[in-house]
């Protein structure tokens, strides 16, 4: 998912070089002999110049905000969704009293809405002055284009996210796959070390799929591994990390306090997977095989090693499943 709320020249995201969007309104301000050019962006009912022109004369520097509240130009493009141009503030009775205006250096606005692939408004593009402007349509034209480009990075963000989220995300669950597992627990485990917090693996192994598959077909199985994905969603808190790690293995991070708390999430997990399992009738051969590592702050902590061990105490426990009268 994409943090729309997230300031982006505050957290440049990876697959936009924000110095391109610097060359672009360096290069407007210079072609509209302007005071300033910049691209704002709309985020927690504030506006943020994410990029602005670096002429000696410009008044609006980068990461300058101001809040919604106050009328603006850039406010009146996010209500209507609609480019504005204003060429003469100072004459206009719509915006001779807006505090830019009139408490401020602007006299000329031209901007456009820059828009998220999903039609959400981003924010602007605009050209601002400190003298009353006439523009050509020709540069009203231009202007699109510049507009345009920064659209288009919008559009990779987008793109960039959703390839890594399938990149990281099981298909058929809509949790994390093992590279997506492996990836954000590596940094939970940092965290862990830093905050003095403990840690558990839980590895899980659903029991009896082949045997749902022959009888039922893989539908069924389908069903059951999106029973225990949706079980996990729900027992687990958002510190947690969820992935379907095999065909029907998954591997729980847990933040914990102790061994037992660990013990007592799987035997609660594993006894309502029998309930939802044992009350349909293609599902019912199925059961929950687990085992855990626990590793608090005086140890060194091995993802890897974690994993191998907890992985051990599962088939332990399947082991000792199998062999009870």
């Amino acid at each position: 998912m994409i943090d729309t709320q997230a300031c982006i020249s505050r957290n440049p995201h990876p697959s936009v070089d924000l110095n391109k969007w610097q060359t672009t309104v360096d290069l407007m301000s210079e072609l509209y002999d302007s005071a300033c050019g910049t691209i704002v962006q709309f985020r927690q009912d504030e506006f943020n110049a994410v990029a602005a022109s670096t002429n000696p004369d410009n008044f609006l520097e980068r990461n300058s905000s101001w809040p919604w509240e106050m009328k603006s130009f850039c406010r009146k493009i996010m209500e209507t969704g609609e480019g504005l141009y204003v060429d003469d503030a100072q004459a206009s009775a719509e915006w001779k009293k807006a505090d830019p205006v009139e408490n401020g250096p602007v006299r000329s606005y031209c901007g456009l809405p820059l828009l998220w692939p999903d039609g959400k408004l981003f924010g602007t593009i605009c050209i601002i002055d400190t003298k009353s402007t006439h523009y050509s349509s020709s540069l009203i034209k231009l202007l699109e284009q510049f507009r345009n480009l920064i659209n288009a990075d919008l559009q990779m963000i987008f793109d960039y996210e959703e390839i890594k989220n399938l990149a990281l995300t099981d298909e058929l669950t809509q949790i994390n796959n093992r590279r997506g597992f492996n990836h954000l627990a590596e940094q939970r485990l940092k965290d862990a070390k830093r905050f003095d917090k403990d840690i558990s693996i839980v590895y899980l192994d659903i029991d009896n799929m082949k045997s749902i598959n022959d009888l039922h077909g893989h539908q069924a199985g389908d069903d059951c591994l999106i029973t225990l994905s949706s079980l996990l969603k729900t027992y687990c808190r958002d510190s947690d990390i969820i992935a379907r790690v095999g065909g029907d293995e998954f591997l729980v991070m847990l933040l914990t306090q102790s061994a037992t708390q660990t013990e007592e999430f799987c035997i609660r997990l594993a006894d309502r997977f029998q309930q939802l399992t044992s009350s349909n009738s293609k599902l019912s051969l199925a059961a929950l095989s687990y085992g855990y590592s626990f590793k608090n702050q005086i140890h060194e902590i091995n993802l890897e090693e974690l994993v191998l061990e907890a992985d051990k105490n599962m088939y332990h426990y399947k082991h000792k499943q199998k062999n009870q009268p």
